[in-house]
């Protein structure tokens, strides 16, 4: 996603162009977040080799957030609400901008 595109982005028009794949793992992490890759997986049956690259993939866009670690430094993840995506995509702006 280039700069552009992200300044003229809103949180529906994000989430309603991922892919069948992405869109399965976003809508499991809304239900069954916060946890591991690996909890999201048994919880929610998508295999955890398709889990882990599609959350990396969310937490680009936004859409997913790392809240923490266990002891086993698995990292704890959560999809975001809608106004945590918006001051996050804010950010993402302001920062392109200052590079410019």
């Amino acid at each position: 996603m280039k700069p552009i595109d992200l300044r003229n982005a809103t949180f529906d028009m994000v989430s309603k162009t991922l892919s069948d794949r992405i869109k399965a793992v976003h809508d499991a992490w809304v239900k069954h977040g916060p946890a591991t890759t690996r909890e999201l997986a048994a919880k929610s049956g998508i295999d955890l080799l398709n889990v882990r690259p599609r959350t990396s993939d969310l937490c680009t866009l936004g859409l997913v957030e790392l809240v923490g670690a266990e002891r086993s430094s698995e990292g704890i993840y959560r999809a975001v609400t809608e106004d945590h995506w918006n001051a996050w995509q804010k950010d993402q702006v302001s920062g392109q901008q200052q590079l410019i």
